[in-house]
């Protein structure tokens, strides 16, 4: 889809060379969430929550005895929302990192009682798996990092919605990334993280500690800081928390020109200076009349939008663009509907996908294109209300029949 030279984005360009290419913005975060979670620390906790997920999950003995601790367990039942198993990483379902780590969080105590029983009755890596979880290390990355992945779960829910458009996504994807940084620079945040931890390790009779510490080490963190407090923050909070804000700055606010037309929104025009003017220009001039009629109608729209309190002011891409005069401001319609033209995700097309998986299966191998299509429409706007008799009207009179419709 995206290669240089032969991806679907550059034939598209040799017909349209002033295309812009946007990656799928809900791919893009995945992505940030995987290349954020490959530090050492990270990366060994989504390997214990993995293996643990997967023996419960493709076991049904391990499963069941995961379903009777649950039962005697009202608070961690509770916060499980109604689950009953453990939720396994994907490298390609968004969000699945979040979910996976609030789920094991969540049922910690039930995890950890059904590893003892498996133990008890012979199971073999039980013990092992036990040892992984009950470590301080373990715990308080446990905790950190599903505090921190957990803060993307609405962002990666609203980059899916069917009516985001490209500047509404680049504002939650600056709100996300402002956020973490505030809870970088606030210690109450840090201090509750790690109290929470303690609490959880103290019922296991596990007392907060730093890893050994050594003169060289290349696999790990091996700061010189005695003070476990100190040493988690610095070691894995603060590490975690830059790696995914420089991941989501990098992959979700590109800095296309185009992008800048953004401050043209009636919201942003006490953003909008010379130079960006000019480089909105620059970037739209294929679709634009002349520079001189744009710059006029920029100065009319500042004007315009002026006299009108904020609050009052539209505020998404679509609003914008019915409030906006196609007579009046034809160069500034004209780039609203570029933007409005551009994809935000592919979502609704990796549903569509998914759906064939439900549609064409090996009892249809044999059904034609046309049935497939057909059915596929079906499944896409299965909401839409179907008039059965008239459907049934339709059918008996595209042939002559000898059976009788009643």
């Amino acid at each position: 889809m995206s290669g240089k030279f032969r991806g679907v984005q550059a034939i598209i360009r040799q017909t349209a060379p002033h295309a812009t290419y946007v990656h799928c913005k809900s791919h893009q975060l995945n992505l940030a969430l995987v290349h954020s979670s490959s530090q050492a620390c990270v990366r060994t906790i989504m390997g214990t929550v993995q293996d643990i997920a997967f023996a419960f999950d493709y076991s049904a003995k391990r499963l069941q005895y995961f379903k009777n601790e649950l039962l005697g367990d009202q608070n961690a039942k509770d916060q499980m929302e109604s689950r009953t198993k453990l939720r396994t990483l994907c490298e390609t379902r968004w969000s699945s990192r979040a979910d996976a780590l609030h789920t094991f969080k969540a049922s910690f105590s039930v995890i950890v009682s059904s590893l003892e029983a498996l133990k008890n009755d012979g199971d073999d890596k039980a013990g092992g798996r036990l040892a992984a979880i009950l470590r301080f290390e373990f715990i308080i990355g446990l905790v950190v990092t599903e505090h921190i992945l957990s803060g993307t779960v609405a962002l990666s829910n609203h980059l899916q919605s069917v009516d985001c458009d490209l500047m509404e996504a680049a504002t939650e994807c600056r709100t996300v990334i402002s956020m973490l940084r505030n809870e970088r620079a606030d210690d109450d945040v840090w201090n509750e993280l790690f109290d929470q931890a303690v609490g959880v390790a103290a019922e296991y009779g596990i007392q907060p500690c730093v890893p050994r510490q050594t003169g060289r080490q290349q696999q790990r963190a091996n700061y010189q800081i005695p003070d476990p407090r100190q040493y988690w923050k610095v070691s894995l909070f603060l590490v975690f928390l830059d790696h995914l804000i420089t991941e989501l700055e990098t992959r979700l606010l590109d800095s296309e020109g185009r992008f800048k037309a953004e401050t043209l929104f009636p919201r942003n025009l006490q953003q909008l200076t010379d130079d960006i003017v000019n480089a909105v220009f620059d970037a739209f001039e294929v679709d634009l009349s002349d520079k001189a009629s744009y710059l006029t109608e920029v100065r009319r729209w500042r004007t315009r939008w002026v006299a009108i309190p904020l609050k009052d002011r539209p505020r998404g891409l679509c609003e914008i663009l019915d409030r906006t005069s196609r007579d009046l401001y034809p160069n500034i319609r004209n780039i609203f509907s570029v933007l409005l033209s551009m994809p935000t995700s592919t979502a609704s097309a990796e549903r569509s996908f998914s759906s064939m998986r439900r549609i064409k299966t090996y009892l249809r191998t044999t059904m034609t294109t046309e049935r497939l299509s057909a059915l596929a429409v079906l499944h896409t706007h299965r909401d839409t209300q179907v008039d059965i008799d008239t459907v049934i009207d339709d059918f008996a009179a595209a042939k002559s029949r000898k059976l009788q419709f009643v």
